[in-house]
């Protein structure tokens, strides 16, 4: 029941709103714009976040090394850490003589406990780390599933209930590549971690039977092996790390360094994904003199926060309450379909910033997580038999009833919103022979191409690829000062135009030389990387009329 209700909502939510905002903006057929009560909190949460990204102002700031002698080299850092003052950090630097002291030694160790078993999330994160997009990954997974080698990867539990027979499968492992680790863990007690989360539905991901490497494909293999790993790791010791902190005065100042070697490693043996390399440093006793090689003062500046990986943002939906471990990576797979997102880390297009801006500014109850986590949690209940289907159903309408008097009542400023967003994303740069906008248009036959916004007045065109989502990103080329482009097709690596103008001109090259030697064949459009600065897009561009953007459509 929860899940038809869950169907339902989502099928009403995302009929209603998206025919309003496709209508509104003048995208329709298969370039329409599409908007849910999942999908749109996820897409606001990638644009706020690059919107924090192009607020950020940075700030300089200095920090001081020194490279000590004891035999061999070994670099500490200024326990200030930051200088904020330049000065400060210029005296400090000044001020600093040939030879340090030992000033103490703090030896001692850490540990690290091994990690929980699979639920999807974690799952899809680790995927991701490795290479493999969440979407990807849940594709790969349901065909590793479905052939009998690993359980169902659609599950919220991360402990592994007593039914399951953990001790069989690892002993189904002594004949495979596999086998030293199976046989470790057999000499053993088996005493698996046990996450926060155990739920009835269905075990956390494990494998089920072994595969050889040669039955299965590269990124099949990868995720199978993830999985095989991530199972006996849960099994495993802690992993053991021996820490040094050294302090060296060197002319009055504290400089530190940070040693760390690994003794035991556990866990970390089965599972050697981002395992930290070992920090060695010289052995050292306090009050030992140390030579002073040299001294580096080296400026920085603070940087934004960070995009947000696949893997990332699938945690964040979790949080938040956004989606289930069903559908989250679909819906970020749609977010790119749809031409909002492109990259990983995820970038936002200029059209992701219009809808989620237009939706934030007249109808914000859509972009926000509160109310889809709040429809989630109910959805729960009903399978718990707490509340009906038909009240949960009741309520999304009554939710939807006031999102859509809020965009009914601003229909006129939400489409001239949606409208301007909608032509800043398609524009690539300037004309070099009218200085009008050159914009991503369509030809009566439907083909695209890069024309003119000043036509009929200026007639310069550039070629475009007939299929494809067209992604304009932030790189611009130093010579003709265009956007570059790409151009995403679902299932296939983007392919990197890069400046159209450029793209193009080789082009023509090639066909001029091919044409000198008789070929009559003529050349594919080849990509060539050309030198180019990222710069960011004019956001200030001024927006065609209504009527003006129709016709270019």
């Amino acid at each position: 029941a929860a899940g038809e209700s869950r169907q339902v909502i989502d099928l009403i939510w995302g009929a209603v709103l998206t025919r309003f905002v496709s209508l509104s903006s003048g995208r329709l057929g298969d370039k329409f714009l599409s908007v849910g009560r999942v999908q749109s909190p996820t897409l606001a949460i990638i644009v706020n976040r690059e919107k924090e990204r192009e607020t950020f102002v940075s700030v300089p700031y200095w920090e001081l090394y020194a490279t000590l002698i004891n035999g061999g080299e070994f670099e500490t850092q200024h326990k200030k850490g930051r200088f904020l003052d330049q000065a400060e950090a210029e005296a400090t630097r000044a001020k600093l003589g040939k030879t340090g002291t030992v000033k103490s030694i703090i030896l001692g160790k850490r540990s690290e406990k091994p990690p929980m078993p699979f639920n999807t999330t974690e799952f899809l994160r680790a995927a991701s780390a490795i290479g493999i997009s969440p979407s990807n990954a849940m594709r790969i997974a349901e065909f590793l599933y479905v052939n009998g080698y690993i359980s169902y990867p659609r599950t919220d539990n991360t402990v592994y209930p007593e039914t399951l027979d953990t001790k069989g499968i690892i002993e189904s492992f002594l004949n495979t590549e596999f086998k030293e680790y199976a046989q470790k863990l057999l000499s053993g007690k088996l005493q698996p971690t046990r996450g926060k989360k155990e739920t009835t539905d269905h075990p956390p991901i494990h494998p089920a039977t072994p595969v050889k490497r040669s039955q299965l494909k590269e990124d099949e293999w990868k995720l199978y092996e993830l999985v095989v790993r991530r199972f006996f790791a849960t099994f495993a010791g802690e992993t053991l790390w021996e820490t040094m902190a050294v302090t060296v005065d060197i002319s009055g100042e504290d400089f530190g360094a940070n040693g760390a070697r690994l003794m035991e490693p556990g866990w970390r043996w089965y599972y050697s994904y981002n395992l930290p390399e070992d920090r060695i440093l010289p052995k050292l006793a306090e009050g030992q003199s140390l030579t002073v090689k040299e001294v580096n003062l080296v400026g920085k500046e603070t940087q934004p926060p960070s995009r947000y990986g696949q893997g990332h943002l699938i945690k964040i939906m979790e949080d938040l309450g956004l989606g289930t471990k069903s559908t989250r990576h679909e819906i970020i797979s749609k977010l790119y379909s749809r031409a909002y997102v492109h990259g990983n880390p995820i970038q936002p297009t200029k059209t992701a910033f219009a809808v989620v801006e237009a939706l934030e500014k007249y109808a914000s109850t859509i972009t926000k997580p509160d109310m889809t986590s709040k429809l989630e949690k109910d959805m729960d209940e009903i399978s718990e038999g707490k509340i009906t289907e038909d009240f949960v159903v009741k309520e999304s309408r009554d939710m939807l009833g006031e999102v859509f008097k809020d965009m009914t009542k601003n229909k006129d400023l939400i489409s001239e919103a949606l409208r301007n967003g909608l032509y800043e994303d398609r524009v690539i740069g300037t004309c070099q022979k009218c200085s009008s906008d050159l914009i991503i248009r369509k030809s009566k036959k439907g083909s695209r191409f890069i024309g003119c916004s000043g036509y009929p007045n200026c007639d310069f065109t550039l070629p475009l690829p007939k299929i494809g989502q067209i992604v304009v990103t932030e790189k611009q080329c130093s010579d003709h000062g265009l956007f570059h482009i790409k151009i995403v097709n679902k299932g296939k690596r983007p392919w990197e135009i890069g400046c159209p103008h450029c793209n193009f001109n080789e082009w023509q090259k090639k066909v001029e030389e091919e044409k000198k030697n008789g070929l009559v064949k003529e050349p594919k459009i080849e990509v060539k990387k050309i030198k180019s600065s990222k710069t960011k897009r004019n956001s200030s561009k001024k927006a065609l009329k209504s009527s003006q953007l129709e016709q270019s459509i």
